[in-house]
């Protein structure tokens, strides 16, 4: 006989890995414990050698665990027959990987609808694969006493359950049932479920309090229902996202590849961004030839569509621009006070419940571009998965990003600890939201970070926020994030574009050519166009165009354009921008597609859509000497669009012309290896057109996965700069 304690590091608290160990010991005959310490897993075990070997192995196998390491050690002692979990002890300060909310399995699922099941429609049902896990965490180890489930004590039957170490709920410290978890409320008297249901159906609105915070929701079929969410929210016209009962339901109105049904059924049950083929009403998606499809994550959420049997609305619950609402509180008041002069077009009923949630988290999105999946908003489901990256330095980092998406990041021995997306820090709310989830994480991970990095931009608050030891430009960070998580080495040529970043020289950039060997330096870059009005030109697209225009020799268009001129020939009030994605709100305006973002990049959404299915009328944006001609390329557009030239394949050239620049740069280059990150990569034509060609020349060509390509991913890269540079 061989007793041997082995130390389990990784995603190992809050997916059901004891129980595991446990079930496989009895499996095998080995005799010993195992328990929770701190951040990690003990087990001591007793066996003969090739049974032990075995044991070992299968460590490997728990489901839903990210083991990172198995340390073994020998030692002289006799153990009990029989195998135990034993009580959590605080262990070694060793790092904790905190498991994300894991959509609700099937089995619970069959439960939760099986009348003759004592868990018949309980709204929290979950079990050790399932159910909230970082939403609901105070610290580690991860046990009942240390989550928001602590204030319910479980009932006989659930106790039973939790120490059978047959039932699927051993050791679940979620577990719950009708008898003793968690209380569904509704402001109407009544089964809170069924009258939520009725009043979706005859056309209101419902705020739901979901795992990570509040949705607002509605039929997706009522126009007349959407347009009050967004009389609520305050939003105007940017796409809202549809929870589908099923693949089937969503396959009715989007065209799905088995890579994005796999997305929509994987355990963190994103929003993915699917092709539209049946539109829904115009308050729901717009003119938007996408469909945010998800499908439900939560059993209430199940049992919402599944009573409806429509598609839902399914909306952060929030008033745009502030972070997602977790107070029960302040949904109240937003219910009291929201469109007084109007109640009958403002109102809605709330559909609430008594556990707390500790991390505020909206749902991720993702999509498939280029045959792989991109993160393009990291929340629930995802965070606080680390990521693995490179680092030549051993001093823990905390990595502030930046103010526009914000999000941030903890890096500690190779391990980036993404936080999840907050919104911009310009209000106040999503300020405290985001600094007091570094504390949060902080605490959580156990790291306390001896470097700070944050963008360079002397006014971000988020650079305010504490004082860093280093500083990384906006787009040196975006190429970063993408080297981070490819964990690349070696002589790299970046582009990175996007709408607007605090340049070395103190210009706007956001139309680059970077090469990483060793060093950032910038190579490329879009000529520089005065833009007049500062952050509203990003939303006026017309008076963006003005500028333009003036820059290329031609006539402004606006009522205000003599002004404009006066401005950009004076410099009043004025930046230098070379940024691509202003240069696409100009285009837009300019072919009289959308002259307007009323939401971030609405112009360029709209400009990709025009281009989707038409020919190529040929453009080029030149390059000479560092710099990408693009007021030579209004002119040219401009020509085309008084020649009469349809708009369509105008847009569509004007796609290609980039392509083509892009490419022909990176050919002329010897470096090989090509990354592609910042918000304009979000436009698919640009995107598929750069990587297909270059890969399609022998250039390994990288993008954002993990991260989000727009200014979410950039706390990544200023991580893995801070650790390596």
């Amino acid at each position: 006989m061989k007793t041997v304690k082995y130390k389990i590091t990784g995603l190992v608290q809050g997916i059901g890995f004891r129980p595991y160990i446990k079930r496989l010991a009895d499996e095998l005959g080995v005799n010993g414990t195992v328990k929770n310490c701190g951040g990690y897993v003990e087990i001591t075990a007793s066996a003969e050698s090739d049974i032990l070997e075995i044991f070992a192995a299968r460590i490997n196998y728990a489901p839903l665990s990210f083991i990172d390491r198995i340390t073994e050690e020998d030692i002289e002692e006799t153990l009990p027959r029989g195998f135990a979990i034993i009580e959590s002890a605080t262990g070694e300060p060793i790092q904790p990987v905190i498991s994300p909310d894991i959509a609700t399995c099937g089995r619970c699922v069959s439960e939760l609808f099986d009348r003759n099941n004592r868990r018949y429609r309980h709204p929290f049902i979950s079990c050790t694969e399932c159910g909230p896990r970082c939403s609901v965490i105070r610290a580690v180890p991860y046990d009942r006493c240390s989550t928001s489930m602590e204030k319910f004590p479980l009932c006989p039957d659930c106790a039973r359950e939790y120490r059978d170490i047959s039932d699927i709920r051993a050791h679940a410290q979620t577990i719950a049932c009708n008898d003793c978890g968690p209380r569904l409320s509704y402001t109407v008297q009544g089964d809170p479920i069924e009258q939520a249901v009725k009043t979706l159906k005859s056309g209101g609105i419902v705020a739901v309090k979901d795992i990570g915070g509040y949705h607002f929701t509605c039929l997706a079929e009522d126009n007349a229902a959407a347009e009050k969410i967004r009389a609520i929210k305050k939003r105007e016209k940017k796409p809202f996202a549809v929870m589908f009962a099923d693949i089937d339901a969503v396959s009715e109105y989007a065209v799905l590849s088995d890579a994005e049904k796999s997305l929509l059924r994987s355990p963190a049950r994103p929003i993915v961004l699917v092709k539209k083929k049946k539109d829904l009403p115009p308050a729901v998606c717009g003119e938007s030839a996408y469909i945010g499809a998800m499908l439900p994550c939560n059993p209430v959420q199940h049992m919402l569509i599944r009573d409806t049997a429509a598609p839902l609305v399914m909306t952060s619950g929030n008033v745009s621009g502030e972070p997602i609402i977790i107070d029960d509180d302040e949904m109240r008041r937003l219910r009291e006070n929201c469109e007084l002069k109007n109640r009958e077009r403002g109102d809605f009923e709330i559909l609430s419940h008594d556990r707390d949630i500790l991390t505020p988290l909206d749902d991720s999105v993702c999509r498939v571009i280029c045959g792989k999946m991109q993160i393009t908003r990291r929340a629930r489901g995802y965070t606080p998965l680390p990521i693995r990256v490179d680092a030549k330095r051993g001093a823990p980092v905390l990595a502030l990003g930046g103010d526009l998406k914000a999000s941030f990041c903890l890096e500690k021995d190779g391990c980036a600890y993404m936080s999840q997306y907050f919104g911009d820090l310009e209000d106040s709310r999503t300020y405290r939201a985001w600094a007091d989830n570094i504390d949060r994480l902080k605490t959580l991970e156990k790291i306390a970070p001896r470097e700070i990095i944050s963008d360079m931009h002397p006014l971000y608050l988020s650079a305010r926020h504490a004082k860093a030891d280093k500083t990384l430009q906006h787009h040196f960070a975006h190429m970063a994030s993408v080297m981070a998580e490819h964990r690349l080495t070696g002589e790299t040529l970046g582009f990175i574009f996007d709408g607007t970043g605090y340049g070395a020289d103190g210009c706007v950039w956001g139309g680059e050519a970077i090469i990483w060997d060793g060093a950032f330096r910038r190579a490329a870059h879009l000529s520089y166009t005065e833009l007049v009005g500062g952050d509203e030109s990003a939303r006026d697209a017309a008076r963006l165009l003005d500028c333009y225009l003036i820059s290329a020799g031609l006539p402004p268009r606006t009522a205000d354009g003599a002004l404009i001129k006066a401005a950009v020939n004076n410099r009043v009030n004025t930046a230098r921008s070379s940024s691509m994605g202003r240069l696409f709100d100009a285009v837009s305006a300019l072919l009289g597609i959308c002259a307007e973002n009323s939401y971030e990049g609405e112009c360029a959404v709209k400009l990709e859509q025009a281009a989707q299915n038409s020919a190529a009328y040929p453009l080029e944006l030149k390059y000479d000497g560092g710099i990408w001609d693009t007021a030579a390329l209004i002119r040219s557009i401009s020509a085309a669009a008084e020649n009469g030239e349809d708009k369509h394949a105008l847009a569509r050239g004007f796609h290609e012309a980039v392509i083509s620049a892009v490419c022909t740069y990176a050919e002329n280059q010897p470096i090989r290896q090509i990354v592609l990150s910042g918000g304009v990569f979000a436009n698919g034509i640009l995107t598929e057109g750069i990587y297909n060609r270059l890969t399609a020349r022998g250039f390994n060509v990288y993008i954002n996965e993990q991260v989000p390509p727009n200014d979410g991913g950039i706390a990544l890269g200023q991580a893995w700069y801070a650790a390596n540079a």
